[in-house]
């Protein structure tokens, strides 16, 4: 089971976080730094639902929130997450301990069944991460010390899968019971970890009030990872105060609809789900005349998908059985009687008894079928709102409302089931790929609201369901309700119609079992139903073309929509044929498919790239002893990060051993601390050897003591080592043809701005980013020019970049009235480097090789490097130009 797009990049979201995180001072300040660093937003001018500055509600620790969609893969998320979380987060290298909060014990054993399962794709990927070094326990399991032995901790990867209600749970208290009976058991004394209290590493983290011996304070000490799942349903059972008692590492919570208080650092729009065949989009809302209307429709309905899954099969497909959701409106304390009622209907017009199915909260008749198996009968699933979280058939594909046309339609609980794509692929018809309602009500509107809402509830959108018309119905289906009339049109005889099923009673009964059972058998794709799966053809390829017209923006349903900003339409024709040309590469032929020509990225550069042969001389001089404690008093927000116990970590694993296996020792650790696309683990770690093998046991204690310093040092020495050869590689290429210039990037329609540049005339777009004070003086300079057409300010990481053996993203796309497009960089002073020298190299390079029609210019209001020019003869080109 591997990954795909958009969870990848949830990842990374959370990794780049935590990489801000490390070099911010408070936990304020970083989310703050990443929302404007890595997605161009600033929190602190937003007033929306799911953005805003950062709430600090265990002080100190960092608690942050990935939102992703109902079927999204929130549980896969996680388990790839872990091994990110605790190489990337810098606190010391405490043992790998994670609490994993689950909202209900039904999804606490179905997450325990499959992180423990060695053959279900979460363990595989938990396995794989962490070597087979793996326990997962349960509350029992954790009470009794399993999984929590000394030597189990610091060789394996303990997960505690937890219900967050049964954690902190306590046993009804009765006359005679001590105060310690009366907490929860996680709280109580413990002899199974008498041995653990006598040796904690951090006293002063134990929990006033609390006997040494509890799980609660053993978990402390481990300094865990804090995981909770489906967030959004933690309350009061999932208290701060616990939270904080278990002295949490990271805690990172997964969510579809995060809470006001969530510090959301990751969005995952519904479209991309549907992009990854995560589910079946849009849905398709009809509404019809009556309860016995939407009876009928939905058994059709059925049927004919079963047809097209028979014939998408027969050509190759996978094995489909569409399920239809039948939600009823208990109208007594005894739901028995409307849910046999529809059951018994359903019999009485030909559906097999086996083929039906009640779930509720007192009756479960699913209990043990596996409804994916290719024997089970089960078609039909009537219920009210049984089918929360933790029930997950993909096969569901048709949820239909049975209330009276005067009740509320509430289908928040339950619409989220019909969504799940079968198989997480595309079928090769497209009806098998969309989700399917039909209700009965007078306010179709209100209907329409509470799908929307159902959506939300589920972290989807408005724009992921789609409203179909209803049509005449033919003649001989007179037993069924006739013509229903849409929301914006009126058909002569449809209020009556309305009044007439207008009665509070819910009426199923058919009146002619026989008649509605041969009209179900003979006429499975009548007119109505046709009509309703060609409109759900056009709605799902107009819904298909809106995915692929464009990129996927997720903050686009998170963000206020003022801040986007179109070209302004003074520019539109000019720019609307320009494509900035940047570097592509030239690949190599193979029996898969022969040579083409596509954009170069920085990694292609490393061909070649052999570690084992390059310099390993590294000047140590510059560690220098940390132990970083930042502390925001007035806040109480701090982050805290410490080398004291990846130290101690380290000086265990190699106590008593020879100075060469102590060295062996060492460069495993710190080529495991870094990360890098270019070099492999396996080298990093001779490298590593390489550069400490003449140093004295004095000298790698000091290294050791500093191991941070020492790790960013080698890092940084790698790098110098993979630009070098970028650059080389880089120009080697370009002289032999295997590079060269391409028109490839087009202005987007729409930017967001996140602070937007006021007073000067001219961009590009109907709102610019804001710049510095030098920046501002040469775009104000620039934009006076009468040769001049439009300026975009060109945003770091975002838009145009140089793509050549480094990414540099000039400040400035000039365009002139004479045709010609400049790009232009500044820079302060100070900021005169090597890297500059580089750029300014690259960039004349990629003008001259872009033709006439293109300049680079280097700019500083004194020039201080060869190849740079001054503020005033920029202003002096752009009379000539």
């Amino acid at each position: 089971m591997r990954l795909n797009n958009y969870q990848n990049q949830t990842l990374k979201d959370l990794e780049d976080y935590i990489k801000v995180l490390n070099e911010s001072s408070s936990l304020s300040v970083a989310f703050q730094n990443y929302w404007e660093q890595f997605h161009g937003v600033s929190i602190n001018k937003l007033d929306n639902t799911y953005l805003r500055p950062y709430c600090n509600t265990i002080t100190g620790i960092p608690r942050v929130t990935l939102k992703v969609p109902t079927a999204g893969g929130k549980t896969f998320i996680a388990c790839n997450a872990i091994k990110r979380i605790f190489e990337t987060l810098q606190i010391g290298d405490y043992p790998k301990v994670v609490t994993w909060f689950v909202p209900s014990d039904t999804i606490l054993q179905q997450t325990l069944n499959k992180l423990r399962d060695a053959s279900h794709p979460y363990r595989q990927t938990i396995d794989s991460l962490f070597n087979h070094q793996v326990i997962v326990v349960d509350k029992e399991s954790a009470l009794l010390g399993n999984g929590l032995k000394t030597e189990q901790l610091h060789s394996h990867l303990v997960i505690l899968v937890l219900s967050a209600q049964s954690f902190v749970e306590t046993v009804r208290a009765k006359k005679y019971a001590s105060a310690d009976q009366q907490k929860p058991k996680a709280y109580r004394e413990n002899e199974n970890f008498l041995e653990h209290s006598k040796h904690y590493t951090h006293p002063d983290k134990l929990i006033a009030g609390t006997d040494p011996t509890a799980l609660i304070q053993v978990l402390a000490q481990q300094n865990p990872l804090v995981i909770v799942d489906e967030s959004h349903n933690f309350r009061t059972e999932l208290r701060d105060e616990m939270l904080s008692n278990l002295n949490p590492r990271f805690i990172l919570e997964l969510t579809a609809t995060p809470r006001e208080k969530s510090n959301v650092i990751s969005f995952v729009d519904a479209m991309q789900l549907k992009k990854e065949n995560m589910v079946k989009l849009p849905v398709i809302v009809e509404n019809r005349n009556s309860p016995k209307d939407v009876l009928s429709a939905a058994i059709r309905m059925r049927n004919s998908l079963e047809k097209f899954a028979q014939e998408n099969e027969a050509n190759g497909g996978r094995y489909i059985r569409p399920i239809v959701l039948f939600q009823a409106q208990p109208r007594t304390d005894d739901d028995n009687v409307t849910f046999e009622k529809i059951k018994e209907q359903l019999i009485k017009v030909g559906i097999p008894e086996e083929q039906i199915k009640i779930k509720t909260a007192n009756k479960d008749e699913l209990k043990g079928i596996d409804l994916m198996n290719r024997e089970c009968a089960v078609r039909y699933i009537i219920t009210v709102n049984a089918l929360k979280e933790g029930w997950d058939c993909p096969f569901a594909y048709i949820l239909a409302t049975l209330a009276n046309k005067t009740s509320r339609v509430d289908v928040e609980q339950i619409l989220g089931r019909i969504l799940r794509q079968p198989y997480t692929m595309q079928h090769g018809i497209t009806l098998l790929n969309l989700s399917y309602v039909f209700t009965s009500s007078n306010d179709f509107r209100q209907t329409i609201d509470g799908i929307i809402k159902s959506l939300q509830k589920v972290g989807f959108s408005r724009k992921d369901f789609r409203e179909v018309s209803s049509v005449a119905m033919s003649e001989h289906t007179a037993v069924i309700s006739p013509y229903t009339p849409s929301m914006f049109t009126t058909q002569e005889g449809a209020i009556e119609a309305a009044m007439e099923s207008d009665s509070d009673e819910l009426n199923l009964n058919i009146d002619n079992p026989e008649d509605f059972k041969n009209q179900l058998e003979s006429i499975t794709d009548n007119d109505d139903i046709q009509n309703l799966q060609e409109q759900a053809q056009q709605l799902s390829n107009e819904y298909t073309q809106a995915i692929n017209d464009g990129d996927i923006d997720p903050l686009a349903s998170i963000t206020p929509t003022e801040m986007y900003y179109p070209i302004n339409e003074r520019f539109r024709d000019a720019v609307s044929g320009m494509k900035l040309p940047v570097f592509f590469v030239k690949t190599q032929p193979s029996v898969f498919s022969s040579e083409e020509w596509i954009p170069l990225e920085q990694i292609m550069l490393s061909e070649g790239f052999d570690l084992s042969t390059e310099d390993a001389n590294i000047d140590f001089t510059i560690v220098r002893p940390d132990g970083i404690t930042i502390d925001v008093a007035d806040s109480g927000d701090a982050v805290r990060r410490n080398n004291s116990a990846l130290t101690e970590f380290i000086r265990k694993n190699y106590v008593d051993k020879s100075p060469s296996t102590k060295k062996d020792v060492i460069s495993r650790e710190i080529a495991g601390m870094i990360k890098m696309n270019d070099v492999l683990e396996p080298s990093i770690c001779k490298f590593v050897r390489r550069a400490i093998d003449n140093l004295d046991s004095d000298e790698i204690a000091n290294l050791v003591d500093n191991i941070y310093q020492t790790r960013d040092a080698i890092k940084a020495k790698i790098e110098e080592l993979l630009a070098e050869y970028h650059g080389k590689t880089f120009k080697q290429w370009l002289s032999t043809g295997r590079i060269k210039l391409k028109g490839h990037y087009s202005f987007p329609d729409a930017i967001t701005v996140r602070d937007e540049l006021i007073g000067i005339d001219k961009g590009l777009y109907e709102a610019e980013e804001n710049v510095n004070d030098f920046e501002y003086k040469a775009i104000a300079a620039i934009a006076e020019n009468p040769n001049v057409l439009f300026w975009h300010r060109n945003r770091e990481k975002k838009e145009f970049h140089i793509n050549g053996f480094i990414n540099h993203y000039p400040d400035f796309i000039i365009r002139m009235k004479s045709g010609r497009t400049l790009v232009v960089e500044t820079k302060g002073e100070h900021l005169a480097n090597a890297n500059t020298a580089a750029k300014i190299w690259l960039g004349n390079k990629w003008a001259d090789l872009a033709g006439e029609n293109y300049r680079y210019f280097m700019v500083f209001e004194k020039q201080e490097i060869e190849g740079a020019i001054t503020l005033k003869d920029l202003l002096q080109y752009l009379n000539d130009l």
